[in-house]
Order: C-alpha cells, then sequence, then structure tokens
C-alpha cells in the first residue's frame, strides 16, 4: 500500500475514536431522557414537561466537592469534553468569554472525560487558563445524562435547575450568547 492510503486509514480511526470511546463507556440504561435543543427564545416551545437536570458530585480541581444542585439560581452550561478532542479546544475560549461576561447569571462547568484524569486535565486547564469550574467525570454525568454519542456535548440548565435543552457537537459564542440571555431574561 501507499502512504497515502495509510494516512486515510489513520483519520478515518481516529474520527471514529469518539464513537469507539463512548459506547463503551456510556453503557447501561440512562434515567435521563434524550431530547433536542430547543429553540429557548420562542417561548411558544416552553413548556412544564421540562426534565429535572440529574443532580451528582465530582470533585474539582481543587479537591473540593462540586454538586450540581448547589448551583440553582443560575444558568449552568454543562459541556461534557475531553483534553484530546478538537472541538472541544475550539469551543473553550468562547466558553471563557461568555463565563466573563454573564458571570453575575451564569456558571460554566466543565465535565472532562479524560479516562487519565486529572493527570492530562490539571495541566491542560491550567495551560489554557480556563476560568470556569472543572470536574472530572468518574462515569456519573456520561450515565446520568446519557447516552452520550460524542464530544462535545452540552446541556443547558435554567435557573431552577431544569435541562431546557442539549447541543450535541461544538457550540460557538455567537449561537450560545442568545440561548443564554433567553434563560437569564425568563
Amino acid at each position: 500500500m501507499k502512504l497515502r492510503h495509510y494516512l486515510i486509514i489513520l483519520f478515518m480511526l481516529l474520527a471514529a475514536a469518539p464513537l469507539f470511546y463512548f459506547s463503551n463507556r456510556a453503557s447501561g440504561p440512562s434515567d435521563f431522557p434524550s431530547i433536542m435543543m430547543r429553540d429557548i427564545t420562542d417561548p411558544l416551545t416552553r413548556s412544564d414537561e421540562l426534565t429535572p437536570a440529574p443532580d451528582f458530585t465530582l470533585t474539582d480541581m481543587q479537591g473540593n466537592p462540586f454538586t450540581l444542585s448547589e448551583q440553582r439560581g443560575k444558568v449552568v452550561v454543562l459541556n461534557l469534553w475531553a483534553t484530546w478532542c478538537p472541538p472541544c479546544r475550539e469551543e473553550i475560549p468562547d466558553f471563557m468569554a461568555l463565563q466573563d461576561e454573564m458571570r453575575d447569571d451564569v456558571l460554566f462547568l466543565g465535565v472532562s472525560v479524560d479516562r487519565e484524569g486529572w493527570e492530562v486535565v490539571r495541566p491542560f486547564v491550567e495551560l489554557m487558563e480556563i476560568n470556569y469550574p472543572q470536574v472530572v467525570d468518574d462515569g456519573t454525568v456520561a450515565r446520568l445524562y446519557g447516552p452520550i454519542r460524542g464530544i462535545p456535548t452540552t446541556f443547558l440548565i435554567n435557573r431552577e435547575g431544569y435541562v431546557e435543552g442539549y447541543a450535541p457537537g461544538m457550540l460557538h459564542k455567537e449561537r450560545l450568547r442568545p440561548l443564554l440571555q433567553a434563560l437569564i431574561d425568563a
């Protein structure tokens, strides 16, 4: 085979890696029904049938417990990501900018699914100077919010602790800002 063929095969394997990772990682039944991202800027799409955000407690980078339910009163952007994920890396600066801009009303939370845990997450977070809390998933979040088909995946949780929707794939601040503003104003 030519080098070009090997490169094509390598690229295809790398592109499929997240699918294999999550098919093994998030196995088992989920208590969380799959929902699609709703246009929350349209009040007609809002309903009383929102799903309560499943609660969890994980340890943050400083070794303190982080409990999701203790964040009520703020809009929470729960982002599942990994250090090896290019789209995850690309959206982090936008999340940092929005965290600075909306810090009084919004809390971003990074939930790393890196299997190596803090060993790889801590240096990455420090290098990027990420300005919002980080936790490493022990399988709990992926199970409660899954099945997660790929990363990044972002859940928007309103001030009362209900999931407004989720977005599989990368989010940019131009798309996310109006969604967050609608939740702040609700």
